[in-house]
């Protein structure tokens, strides 16, 4: 906006041919670009998938833990790994900030890829193919996917989502056969076969929490810890960009905030279960900026994320 008024009479000045020529220059370009828009969209190769669903975060969320239950073939860093099998449903979790679970696909393959995000706007980025579609919450979008071309492809978030953005990387490693898993750091003891992890989470099976051995309160901790997205900001080796590590913070001392005043509280079972049924209670003095989310986690989970941190030694 111009912050003097124009002089009476402008608009009945004539347009110089300057003027003229990038009009017609600009409305030519606009048409062609059009035109393109609608051949590309015909013609090329990347269109986005037609195929979406409403759903809730909290319903896909459950669908993405069940689904990683089952097909777990290990972890990559706290993230899960899954090796679905050729022209299945794949489901792939956004949240901040991470993507989950680790996607291994064979080389040639059809594949049915949900995305959904748990919180807010995420940009699903491909590279280096440069693949690019936009992640909505409350939607399942249904990517219908054939990679040909074997390799390690990582997902980035083009779409700027918070203070931990720059973290959110995701992984698909495609290969002609299971012999190519080496190639990428994925060896035999590394990975395991899909269904035989047992649920120790699910407390309707006979080893309710009570009766667990600590090896396996710990394990189902891990599990949980994939799962539910603590490693996206809790690492384990010890750095503390997004939150607090894991390692070594238990019975140690961590200065809070509550209702504005600081004060020191030991790392133990009534702080873990405060910090996960009610976040914003104690917030961690150098980290108000990442807002932890309130996870729908019972009980016995909570024990056993508990039994995982104090498992988590220096």
């Amino acid at each position: 906006m111009s912050l003097l008024s124009p002089v009476e009479g402008w608009y009945s000045k004539k347009v110089s041919k300057d003027e003229k020529m990038w009009i017609a220059i600009s409305f030519a370009l606009c048409v062609i670009l059009f035109v393109w828009m609608v051949l590309w969209h015909v013609f090329g190769n990347q269109n986005p998938s037609n195929t979406t669903y409403r759903t809730s975060p909290a319903e896909y969320i459950k669908l993405y833990e069940a689904y990683v239950k089952k097909n777990s073939r290990g972890n990559d860093n706290g993230i899960p790994v899954v090796m679905p099998e050729p022209n299945s449903d794949v489901i792939m979790l956004a949240q901040m900030w991470r993507w989950s679970p680790v996607l291994i696909l064979k080389k040639d393959e059809w594949y049915n890829i949900h995305l959904s995000s748990a919180d807010l706007l995420h940009g699903f980025s491909l590279q280096p193919v440069n693949m690019n579609f936009m992640v909505f919450p409350g939607y399942d979008y249904v990517l219908r996917f054939r990679p040909n071309a074997v390799g390690e492809y990582k997902v980035l978030c083009n779409e700027f989502c918070g203070i931990g953005h720059h973290t959110m990387i995701g992984k698909i490693v495609v290969i002609e056969n299971e012999a190519d898993l080496e190639k990428y750091g994925y060896t035999k003891d590394k990975l395991s076969a899909p269904n035989t992890a047992t649920a120790v989470t699910d407390t309707t099976t006979a080893a309710t929490t009570g009766e667990m051995a600590e090896a396996e309160m710990v394990k189902a901790g891990e599990q949980l810890y994939a799962l539910k997205g603590c490693n996206a900001c809790h690492k384990l080796d010890g750095t503390n960009q997004l939150a607090p590590s894991f390692k070594g913070l238990w019975n140690t001392t961590a200065k809070v905030k509550e209702n504005g005043q600081e004060k020191e509280m030991l790392i133990d079972e009534a702080y873990v279960q405060s910090s996960i049924l009610t976040p914003q209670k104690h917030i961690t003095v150098g980290f108000e900026q990442t807002i932890m989310p309130t996870m729908p986690v019972t009980e016995d989970e909570i024990k056993q994320l508990t039994a995982f941190i104090k498992s988590q030694k220096n």
